[in-house]
């Protein structure tokens, strides 16, 4: 219900479960692993499609267990997946702000190949570094060509 201000109140707690629920489910709705190591999901749609960033976050560090390590992401175009598969990375890692993120909503604004990265093992061990990679389809990608690539590169 809305307040004098036009503005709407705090989300009821059940209101608030059902819609993370929802976003859940319409991310694991849309997501395809093409592979384990370094882990690379597609997302059926684009970023500003279905759930919010903080259900492909939470179902992504999930995915890795209880024991994954502190992580950050980093943005990029859909022309750098390639390079991050074939390298670990799009460019050459730093520990200076804005180079990664430590929440994907943020990652998300820079593209749609979105770069996991341990972050005890940046920038020295960037070859060991990469957890994983979650696409998304836009810019030309799409699933096909996507798991063409990674089979392509040899991605286990």
């Amino acid at each position: 219900m809305a307040d004098a201000s036009g503005n709407s109140g705090p989300d009821t707690a059940p209101d608030r479960a059902a819609r993370i629920l929802d976003d859940l489910q319409d991310a694991v709705q849309r997501m395809h692993v093409l592979a384990q190591s370094p882990r690379v999901v597609l997302a059926s749609g684009a970023r500003d499609q279905g759930a919010r960033p903080m259900a492909w976050q939470a179902l992504f560090e999930r995915s890795f267990g209880v024991d994954l390590p502190a992580v950050c992401y980093r943005g990029a175009p859909a022309s750098a997946l390639r390079t991050v598969l074939t390298t670990g990375c799009d460019q050459a890692p730093t520990l200076e702000d804005g180079w990664s993120h430590p929440r994907l909503r943020e990652a998300m604004m820079a593209g749609p190949v979105i770069q996991v990265f341990r972050v005890d093992r940046l920038p020295d061990a960037v070859a060991h570094a990469l957890l994983g990679v979650i696409v998304f389809e836009e810019d030309g990608l799409q699933l096909a060509g996507v798991r063409a690539l990674v089979r392509a590169l040899g991605v286990s």
